[in-house]
């Protein structure tokens, strides 16, 4: 898996390519979890739109949200933007942001980075 993160003034956006697993995506949220700037931000921007291929099934979802429910104890409120653009994916997010329904962790799905970037920045 590749991916870049860059640090906002007031969240992080985290850009996938290629090919990712759901073991790589589970060990950065866990790296990005004890970053000295994640008690700071309000939004993670996950952009999916350029991944050429990757191995997540609805389990890794509800693992991802297990985890994000447990971190958001000491974090609090957090908006989650997920940019995808492929079917399989949109399915996968949907899943995910079902399972975070009136958690603190809030999430949403976009087509554009732009339009994530709105909802994220809207507090």
């Amino acid at each position: 898996m590749s991916h870049t993160n860059t640090w906002e003034t007031n969240g992080l956006y985290r850009k996938f390519t290629g090919v990712i697993t759901a073991g790589e995506i589970l060990e950065s949220n866990f790296k990005i979890h004890v970053h000295p700037d994640f008690q700071k931000i309000k939004y993670i921007i996950n952009d999916f739109t350029e991944i050429s291929e990757h191995s997540l099934e609805k389990p890794h979802m509800k693992a991802y949200a297990l985890t994000d429910d447990v971190i958001s104890e000491t974090k609090g409120h957090l908006k989650i933007a997920i940019v995808v653009n492929q079917n399989a994916l949109i399915d996968l997010a949907n899943n995910y942001r079902q399972q975070m329904k009136d958690k603190m962790f809030e999430c949403e799905i976009f087509q554009t980075v732009d339009d994530a970037r709105s909802w994220g920045s809207n507090q």
